[in-house]
């Protein structure tokens, strides 16, 4: 350890690093224990880099992991806690609410591939519970000639759309649908 002391102990600015010379913390310490701001170098490779309060992961930080993905948001004894955004290292992430750990209240969930691309609804320890709002990816066929679109062809575009489970159902009447599109030309 490098750094400050009071009463034989760690306290204010300093470094841990372990016996290769690897810093394992180097941040704030009140009392002997990680207190204030400070990063965190895991043996996993996990690196935080925020608030603590007695020895655990308090207040707003950033947990990059071993494996890309970045947590940035508020944290609770340790936990991830309050508003947030866990950004996947598939590209998918999560912007809301988490509570344990886990996603937990209102979010939205931005899928990187596949059909669905979005969805904003409640969450129950990690769950999708209730209504959602599901977006879907869009698609187009077009007929080209020369490099150009051919005008008398028939194009058919599936722009991207919200899903309401009361308007757009097979069941609902045409009338009543929204947010899906199919146009010939």
């Amino acid at each position: 350890y490098e750094g400050e002391y009071k009463d034989g102990k760690r306290h204010g600015k300093g470094t841990f690093k372990r016996a290769d010379g690897r810093v394992v913390y180097d941040g704030e310490y009140k009392d002997g224990i990680c207190h204030g701001n400070g990063t965190r170098n895991y043996s996993n490779g996990d690196v935080y880099a925020g608030e603590w309060r007695a020895d655990k992961m308090q207040g707003k930080g950033v947990m990059t992991y071993s494996n890309r993905d970045i947590y940035d948001g508020q944290w609770k004894d340790g936990l991830k806690d309050g508003q947030g955004t866990l950004e996947y290292h598939n590209g998918d992430v999560y912007e809301g609410e988490f509570s344990n750990n886990k996603m937990h209240g209102k979010g939205t969930y931005t899928y990187a591939a596949g059909e669905l691309s979005k969805s904003i609804g409640e969450w129950k320890e990690g769950k999708k519970c209730g209504l959602f709002e599901d977006t879907i990816r869009t698609t187009k066929q077009v007929h080209y000639e020369n490099g150009e679109v051919k005008p008398d062809s028939n194009i058919t575009v599936k722009r991207e759309a919200s899903f309401d489970a009361d308007t757009d159902t097979e069941d609902a009447p045409p009338s009543k649908r929204r947010n899906v599109s199919i146009s010939p030309r």
